[in-house]
Order: structure tokens, then sequence, then C-alpha cells
């Protein structure tokens, strides 16, 4: 333990130093901490000791779930002096530090084209049973939220844990780096620093659950989109051995990391230009936060421009992780490949994604029905591939109109065959693995018309059984089917207490997976089609490796 420990009052003092202009807006103002009350024995609060110090939550008035928010895990990466370099961890705390209120976000655009969050230290959010306390060992889940690398919110009203610790399972979510602090490559500073934070929150919650009642060696990492992409990074990544012992991956974009350094180096240039600055921390440690703001036009831009979507094989994001082995960091090597070579052998791992991702991009806003032949075959070629496969998709029937057949090849780009790569690496590698199809037809109309379907981001509400967040209403309606949710939360939390899915494991063979819809059911590799007419775009080893094991597309 450190000689010298924070005080609240430091911590306090320490996030309010920040010298640039724009940050403390009405937006992020609520998000910090209280003033420490004295001691107070009262039901209404709960209490947890721990090695990082003293926590004092509280207790929902309905069923006495426990609940701690804004516990800082991370030293305030945005001042100066740690700005774009490796989390640091919060030192134990001498006083009761009271964690009734949400903690700050990370640094990132809000809805109105500004930016909101980092304020201060990044933090997590525990939620347990009622009767929780130290020495139950009860099954822990870690819940890494997602948001294209560019948001994560860890208090969206959609990963509320209520139901997961009235299912005797504590719950946590944790914030990370996005956009330049977390995924861009720059001069004087470390590298992978978003998945840096998520290792460090995993680190944290190891060392110190069992006094909030939670069992170390029973840990279960998930996360969704970004957030189960950045935790392949995580589960391939040596830096994390131990940590876990199983993970639920959904919707990962699991290939969409930069190959080597000079790509992401590329990456790099382009955003630091848009900024007026140089790709270095000495210079984008003067670009005012607000300022940051101009990176979306510029990702839109980015995603229209043929050259660039072929440089990315059609996965246009800016911020990804990146190969860093000659830099002595946490990305070795392509973390498929990692995992296909064992990386994670004997590691439990849930991994599946929707229907059809896309629609939840453009059914919305109604530009589903906008898009023509013409559109999709761009599409097709941006990811260097064939735009015959544009009528292999028709003839198939994936779609009644051009933007159906768009949304689907793109959802099988950017998502599903990704996915399906992680499953095989995962099989070959010597996981312990099972998949999921996730096919439930969201009724929600955009504004053209159409359905949204079994769009990205419709599976969350199901897991975490919060239908009632603006969100979840806004992509699920107000209807969805409770069936659904008791049987895709109820798998689960089967899995973070037994470590073992309630359907059959997916192997290079059979392929099986559990297909989760109104009545719920296993089938047979669901994805035949799709990975045989559009496979991942991967490496050499992984595909030579897995052709030995199982012809595959």
């Amino acid at each position: 333990m450190p000689a010298c420990r924070l005080s609240r009052r430091h911590l306090l003092q320490t996030a309010a130093a920040l010298p640039l202009p724009g940050l403390f807006s009405a937006a992020n103002s609520a998000h910090a901490h209280p003033a420490v009350q004295p001691a107070d024995t009262s039901k209404s609060f709960a209490y947890a000791e721990t090695p990082a110090g003293r926590f004092r939550g509280q207790r929902r008035i309905d069923n006495g779930v426990q609940f701690y928010k804004g516990i800082p895990f991370i030293q305030n990466p945005y001042l100066p002096e740690r700005r774009f370099l490796s989390p640091v961890p919060v030192e134990p705390f001498e006083d009761t530090l009271d964690c009734g209120l949400p903690g700050a976000i990370p640094l990132q655009p809000d809805a109105k084209g500004g930016m909101v969050g980092g304020n201060g230290p990044l933090c997590l959010n525990i939620w347990a049973p009622e009767d929780a306390q130290a020495g139950m060992n009860l099954p822990v889940m870690v819940w890494v939220p997602g948001g294209g690398s560019i948001r994560c919110d860890q208090n969206d009203p959609r990963f509320d844990g209520n139901s997961f610790a009235l299912n005797g399972i504590i719950l946590v979510t944790l914030a990370y780096r996005v956009n330049i602090d977390g995924f861009l490559k720059i001069e004087g500073g470390d590298s992978n620093l978003g998945i840096r934070d998520i290792i460090a929150g995993l680190t944290w919650v190891k060392q110190n659950i069992a006094g909030f009642g939670g069992d170390p060696d029973r840990i279960t990492a998930f996360g969704q989109s970004a957030g189960g992409t950045h935790l392949v990074d995580v589960i391939a990544s040596p830096a994390a051995r131990g940590l876990l012992s199983g993970a639920i991956i959904q919707s990962p974009s699991a290939v969409a990391q930069w190959k080597d350094e000079s790509e992401a180096d590329r990456a790099a240039e382009i955003v630091a230009r848009a900024l007026g600055a140089s790709p270095t921390r000495e210079s984008l440690m003067t670009v005012p936060f607000e300022k940051l703001a101009a990176i979306g036009p510029l990702s839109a831009k980015l995603a229209a421009d043929l050259d660039w979507a072929q440089f990315t094989h059609g996965n246009t994001s800016l911020f990804k992780g990146w190969i860093d082995q000659d830099s002595g960091g946490i990305m070795p090597e392509r973390p498929v490949e990692a995992i296909a070579r064992g990386a994670c052998a004997g590691l439990n791992v849930i991994a599946g994604s929707t229907a059809s991702e896309w629609r939840y991009y453009i059914v919305p806003n109604g530009r589903i029905d906008k898009l023509k032949r013409k559109d999709a075959e761009k599409l097709l070629l941006g990811a260097n591939r064939p735009i015959s496969l544009y009528e292999s998709y028709e003839r198939a029937g994936k779609g009644r109109t051009p933007g159906d057949i768009f949304a689907q090849i793109q959802s099988d780009i950017i998502f599903r065959m990704p996915c399906v790569k992680l499953l095989e690496s995962l099989a070959a590698g010597g996981a312990n693995v099972w998949a999921y199809d996730f096919a439930w037809q969201s009724p929600v109309l955009g504004q053209s018309g159409a359905v949204i379907g079994a769009a990205h981001t419709t599976d969350v509400p199901f897991v975490f059984k919060t239908f009632k967040a603006p969100k979840a209403i806004a992509t699920n309606g107000r209807h969805a089917p409770t069936s659904l949710a008791d049987t895709m939360h109820g798998a689960w939390a089967t899995f973070a207490k037994t470590q073992t899915a309630p359907w059959a494991t997916f192997n290079l063979g059979k392929r099986r997976a559990m297909r989760f819809d109104v009545q719920s059911t296993e089938v047979a590799d669901p994805w035949a089609f799709e990975r045989m007419t559009l496979p991942a775009i991967c490496t050499d080893y992984l595909i030579n490796k897995l052709s030995r094991r199982n012809p595959v597309g």
C-alpha cells in the first residue's frame, strides 16, 4: 500500500485543476462527487471495506439492492501530466468515500455537436444483492460499454445492474478513454490507452470486489459493439492473463484493429491535421477540448471516401487498437490470431451478434429507403470485395429493397463475419465457446416507415432488463417481450454463475448456436451463406490454420 494515500479533498482538487477551457459545462457538472458525509449506519446506506478504501453506497427502497456509483479507479487522465499516458491507479482513500451519485464520464462528443465529460477520474459503478457482504464469493460481471470508440457512458440507464443483483450477481460498469485519448497513436504517448484502461478496471475489480461480496476468481467481463471489440483485445492480451474466468462478447467488430503501427500513424496524421496540430503529445495537448468535436464531421467525410474505405477494408473508423509489439505494448499481434494460437485456451466465452446490425444506423433516420444498388456496390468496392456479391445477396433473399441488402452486407462486413471469425479463432485455440444469433425483430419504425428489426443494440435491454430506459424505448418500443428478456438475461446470469451456457458448445464442425427470439431455439450454422459468401478479411496465418481444421469461406 502506498505510503501516501489520497484524501477526498485532494482528489477533488486534482480533478478541478484542469486548465483547458470549456470543460465544466452544465451537462457534466452533475457528475461531480458530493462531499463526504459523516458515517451513518442507517439501513438506507451500504458499506464496503476494500484495499482501495471504505465506500458508502445506498440501498434501493423497493428491493434493497445495494449500489455504489462513481467509484474512481484511474486518476484523472485528462490532466496535462497524465494526458495520453498509461492509466495511474487511484491511491487508497483515507476517508469513507460517498458513492451515491454517478461519476464523470470520459471526454466525448455529445448529441449537439459539443464535448462533455473528462472532468475527473475514470469511474465505475457497482450493484450488489441486498445481503452481499465480504466473504460471500458471489459471481461478478463487468460491463464494458460500447460507443464506436468515440463515446463511453458507464452511467447509461440501459446498463443498470439491478436485475443482475436480484439474480445473485455483482454487476460492475466501467469507463475507459475514447477518441484521441483512448485510440490514437501519438508520438510521445503510450499505446492503446483505452484497452489499458479496461485492463486497469478489471484489475481494480480483481483486487477489491471481495469487499463487496464478490468472488475475485469468478469474474465475467461482457461488452457490446466497441465494448465487445475491445474486450476481444483484452482477452487476447498477455497483460490481462488471470483477470477473467469468462467473457461474453456481443456484436464485436473483432478484426477492426490496425495491423501495424504505420496504419495507425496514417490515422493519427489525418486526425491531427484536422485539429490543426501534429500527431505528437506536445502538440495535441494544446488543442482545446471543445475543438475535438471537429472529429465527428471528419469521420463522416472519411466514411464516404472510397480510398479510405479500401485502406481500412470497409471499417472506416479512425479509432482502433493497433499492434504495438515494437513499443513494449499490450497487443503484440492481431487479437484473433493470438486467440487462434491459444491466448484464450481454457477461457469460457459466449460470442454472437444481431441478425441485421446496420439497420440501427440507417433505419431511424430514414436513409435506408434512399439507398440504391450503386450504394451497395460502392460499399463492396470499399471493402475490397467484388460488386457481384450484391446479386448473391439478392438471389439468397437477404432483403426486399436495395436498402435492405445494403444493411445486410454492411452488417456482415463490420460485425457478423468478424464475430464468426472470432468464434472460429476461439474454437481453434482451445477456448470453451458458445455462439448465439439474436433474431428478434423490433417493430419500431424509422422516418421512412421501415422497421428497425434485429438491429445493433436491440439485444442490450434484454440482457439487462432495462426496457424503460429512453434509449431502449427508442430501439425496442414499449412492448418488448419479457419472456425473451427472461431467457437471455437468465442465460447470461447462468454463465456468470457456472461458466457454462445453457446450450451446446460451438465447434468448427457442427457450429451450433442459440437463436434468441420470442421462441428461442438451437440452430446449426446460422451464418452458412454469409460466411461462405462474405468471410471476414483476415491474415493468411489464421485462414490457413482454420482451413486445416475445417474448411471455411
